[in-house]
């Protein structure tokens, strides 16, 4: 199923709130097939996860740094994940997208404008020097990574996306080696003087800047 605004394709969004990583990323599998078989035009996923480390394809268990007890005592789950990458913390105060739509072979594109529409919206709440990097993906500042990139592609349809850290619990990030890569320091955009936000206000600032960006509708629902 194709839609479209006059030239533009129009795809579906969504904020859903709180919800834990597992289903969520059920959900994507499944708008994943429906884009495939052509029944769907795309979803954006703007999502809250509860505390979950999730393993990319290259994650090693001991990236993982706290014993059991003591993810249990944070509520923190464990769950593996189909996306690039090592070991990725997600928890509230963090704004996860989750573009679920067809790129063909503009993978390197799609990451791209992933980043740089994380570093805009980081602009607007104050985070002036945040930069994209593709060596690395994810959005930096300094030294100090402030969101992370993973996709997975499959029949030229991605799932994953972005976390961009605005007030997550600093204690948190001790719980991992970030991107299997010791000493990284992760940081909050209110770390570095931007405004507390409400999530949703936060989500769809991000929808409308990855619209522009990319020249997609978005149909709300």
């Amino acid at each position: 199923m194709s839609e479209r605004s006059g030239d533009r394709r129009v795809i579906r969004a969504e904020f859903r709130g709180r919800e834990p990583f597992a289903p969520c990323l059920a959900y994507q599998l499944e708008v994943r097939e429906q884009v495939v078989a052509k029944t769907s035009p795309g979803t954006l996923i703007l999502v809250e996860h509860p505390p979950v480390l999730t393993l990319g394809r290259r994650g090693r268990r001991e990236d993982i740094l706290w014993p059991d007890e003591a993810l249990a005592r944070f509520g923190i789950e464990v769950c593996t994940s189909p996306r690039g990458g090592e070991v990725t913390l997600h928890a509230p105060g963090q704004l996860v997208a989750y573009p679920v739509v067809h790129v063909g072979r503009r993978i390197r594109g799609h990451i791209e404008d992933l980043g740089e529409v994380a570093v805009s919206l980081l602009s607007e709440l104050g985070v002036e020097d945040a930069v994209f990097r593709m060596d690395h993906p994810g959005v930096w500042v300094g030294e100090r990574k402030i969101a992370s990139i993973g996709i997975h592609v499959s029949r030229g349809v991605t799932v994953q996306g972005i976390a961009i850290n605005l007030d997550v619990e600093r204690r948190l990030f001790g719980a991992l080696v970030p991107c299997g890569t010791p000493g990284l320091e992760m940081v909050n955009a209110v770390d570095l003087g931007a405004p507390r936000v409400a999530m949703d206000h936060a989500a769809r600032r991000f929808a409308s800047l990855w619209s522009e960006r990319t020249g997609v509708d978005l149909a709300w629902s």
